[in-house]
């Protein structure tokens, strides 16, 4: 069986920096965790959950009381841990997204760190892209890797400004499907 399509849900500056210190450089955004929240709990069938894949760093900073993600299925991707409460860990991408489908997702979202989303930009399971565009450049030590030659702009939504930081919610879709 192959394994299904799936997404990454993304925010990045003009620079596609994502992280420094395994911290958004940014402030909180709330429209973004909105639309984050939003794009991975909805699904067309009430009695499914989507799931998120994200690596062991993300999982990490992700404060306490939020782990695992509520109402969705977690999958950690790690090589050296083999148990988290609360979510399902895989060695590997591949393992992620089988891991996802054995437990009933209806949708699959990838959702970080840096070395998962290389791997998934050049996968060609990976569908769409959910990228915030933030505008403006912050000090960061990880970056989303380029995109635009393999994916095309499908939609975006009006820019929005949550404190000083403005930003752009937009939906890219592989060229190739």
């Amino acid at each position: 069986m192959i394994p299904p399509a799936y997404a990454c849900v993304v925010a990045a500056d003009v620079a596609r920096g994502i992280g420094r210190g395994n911290e958004l450089p940014w402030p909180r955004l709330p429209g973004d965790v909105a639309h984050f929240k939003s794009i991975t709990t909805k699904t067309r069938d009430p009695a499914k959950q989507n799931a998120v894949i994200m690596g062991r760093k993300t999982w990490d900073s992700v404060p306490p009381r939020y782990r695992p993600l509520s109402g969705r299925i977690n999958v950690v991707v790690s090589r050296s841990v083999h148990r988290l409460d609360g979510a399902t860990v895989a060695p590997g991408l591949d393992e992620a997204v089988a891991a996802a489908t054995a437990a009933g997702a209806e949708s699959i979202f990838v959702v970080g760190g840096g070395q998962l989303y290389a791997l998934a930009v050049e996968d060609p399971r990976c569908a769409v892209l959910y990228y915030t565009d933030i505008t403006g450049r912050f000090d960061c030590d990880t970056v989303f890797p380029a995109f635009r030659d393999q994916y095309q702009l499908e939609a975006a939504d009006p820019p929005r400004t949550d404190g000083e930081v403005t930003y752009t919610i937009q939906r890219w879709r592989r060229r190739d499907m």
